[in-house]
């Protein structure tokens, strides 16, 4: 609780301690003592008690009104000209930021950040600032970068010996490793970090950190070491009603469960169902009920499997205009301030980021529109990956082909296989298996539609891909992101004790229709080059241009 008897600064500070474990409080003593600073004309006060409110309405993952509070700290501390006070304030927009996928923007006031922690007595903000930079590119699939500034973090930390500090970047370091398929490296990493944790009062970190050790005992088989990892977590986070991290566990022990006991697998997975459903956590529930509606396929009910695919495509349109609504009232608040203060460079930069957004929200009605298709009886789409079947693909490249005005058109034919799936299907299950070529096709549909493609499942693990209006150079980078893609969603089997993710072999035909004998010559050219890709180590791409 606060004392009454404090001073202004020393209310402010005690808020601060409590925003993360007690935020309501946190927030409402900052409130009482933004008044008294503006009454007091206290301007460093004013400013404290300002960023307090935005730290405590990020606990309650408030985004709006953190980023209103956060920017009026910012110009206060700016008008003080309290460098440390500005870092710390343009870090926590780029948190906002950053939690609204925006991470052009999040880097860039993390970058901003930066400049402004200078002063030896900033080094606790400036390793929280590297932290959150690391954060960024790990969404973006930097793990280099991602790895190079949590290392700067470490540093940092160790220097001044933030022990708290230390232990979340080591765990974060962990999760790079993890995700690089760095199994020993990641393990080291969570058990340092484990080890700190065991002597701080942080015991979602510490839970979060034995669920992922558990998670690669799971990998590794060592199945005991799992369980036990996972139900310590699990205990924890009961104790303390944090639902949110609890829901992950959950899930992993669902996954632990499916290879012996289905009624424990669903048992796992109603309990995870009801937390999200309390907590709002549309994210999880998604991925949930998803896994419900392979696992239901798969045993010929497919009543619950359809059942439970709706649940999934509803949330995911409700997450997309979830998701644009926050970015386009972050937008709308960044606006309000900069009108403001007449920064018209700004305003035509955020001008910038609307545009960007009104495209984002077609798109997203395009994808809508598909499924739409799909929903309404469309056969021409493959039941599991919902990916445009052999029919449908075959019947759009004969019209393209037949359609004299394309003769001349660049064009590019990929056929996609993917390496060792009997080895990931018989580690984890046809059910897991199933949900892999769903996570894989969503993947390389990304990539592929993003360059005004189509992507189609042929059958089993082999995919095709289309592409026109193209030069080489542009298809031969999209070949590669597209095989990068896979390669880093982590998606992790064991063979011969060894753990190895998910990858694809490209085989592709690159030139103008009019240059290929037939669609048929341009087909048997692809997978000839996708044989060759096979035959010489996997997980590569192999072009004949014309």
């Amino acid at each position: 609780m606060i004392s009454e008897s404090k001073t202004l600064m020393e209310k402010i500070n005690e808020a601060k301690e409590i925003a993360l474990k007690y935020p309501s409080e946190a927030f409402e003593t900052a409130s009482s003592t933004y008044k008294e600073a503006r009454i007091s004309k206290a301007k460093k006060e004013e400013a404290a008690s300002l960023f307090v409110m935005a730290l405590a309405c990020r606990s309650m993952t408030k985004l709006e009104s953190c980023y209103d509070y956060a920017y009026d700290a910012y110009l206060k501390y700016e008008e003080l000209g309290d460098q440390a006070g500005i870092a710390s304030a343009l870090n926590l927009i780029g948190v906002v930021y950053f939690y609204n996928g925006m991470y052009e923007q999040s880097l860039e006031n993390f970058l901003n950040a930066r400049r402004f922690a200078t002063e030896p007595d900033d080094d606790a903000i400036l390793s929280r600032i590297y932290n959150n930079m690391g954060e960024v590119y790990r969404e973006v699939g930097n793990m280099e970068e991602a790895l190079a500034a949590y290392e700067k973090a470490l540093y940092i930390a160790e220097k001044q010996d933030i022990k708290r500090n230390q232990a979340v970047i080591l765990l974060n370091m962990g999760w790079v490793c993890f995700n690089q398929h760095y199994l020993d490296e990641s393990f080291a990493y969570y058990r340092k970090s484990y080890d700190m944790l065991l002597e701080l009062d942080d015991v979602t970190s510490l839970a979060e950190v034995e669920n992922k050790i558990g998670k690669i005992y799971y990998l590794q088989q060592d199945y005991e070491q799992a369980k036990r990892y996972y139900m310590q977590a699990l205990e924890r986070l009961k104790a303390i009603g944090n639902k949110f991290y609890t829901i992950e566990v959950l899930i992993n022990l669902a996954e632990f469960e499916l290879r012996v006991d289905e009624d424990s697998f669903l048992n796992y997975m109603e309990e995870a169902i009801k937390n999200g459903e309390e907590i709002q956590a549309r994210q999880y529930l998604s991925r949930i009920f998803n896994q419900l509606s392979v696992f239901y396929e798969s045993k010929g009910q497919f009543d619950l499997a359809l059942n439970y695919y709706k649940k999934y495509h509803l949330l995911e349109q409700v997450i997309g205009s979830t998701t644009m609504s926050h970015k386009l009232e972050i937008i709308k608040l960044e606006l309000n301030k900069l009108f403001a203060g007449k920064e018209m460079e700004e305003i035509a930069k955020m001008n910038e980021h609307l545009k960007n957004e009104i495209s984002t929200q077609k798109k997203i009605v395009e994808d809508l529109e598909q499924t739409n298709q799909h929903l309404s009886g469309e056969v021409f789409y493959d039941d599991l990956t919902k990916l445009a079947n052999r029919k449908y693909f075959t019947k759009y490249l004969n019209e393209f082909w037949n359609d004299e005005s394309n003769a001349d058109i660049n064009v590019a034919l990929l056929m996609i296989d993917i390496d060792y799936f009997k080895r990931y299907n018989d580690f984890h299950g046809h059910i897991e298996g199933d949900r892999c070529l769903q996570q894989v096709g969503n993947c390389m549909k990304t990539v592929i539609e993003d360059h005004g493609g189509i992507l189609g499942r042929f059958g089993g693990e082999e995919f095709v891909g289309f592409l026109k209006h193209i030069s080489q150079k542009e298809f031969l980078q999209i070949a590669e992101e597209l095989r990068k893609s896979v390669e880093t969603m982590s998606l992790l089997y064991c063979w011969e004790q060894h753990a190895y993710p998910i990858t694809i072999s490209v085989g592709a035909a690159f030139g103008q229709c009019e240059q290929f004998e037939s669609k048929d010559n341009m087909y048997a050219i692809a997978d000839e080059e996708l044989y060759k890709a096979k035959t010489t180590g996997r997980n590569q791409v192999k072009v004949f241009a014309k």
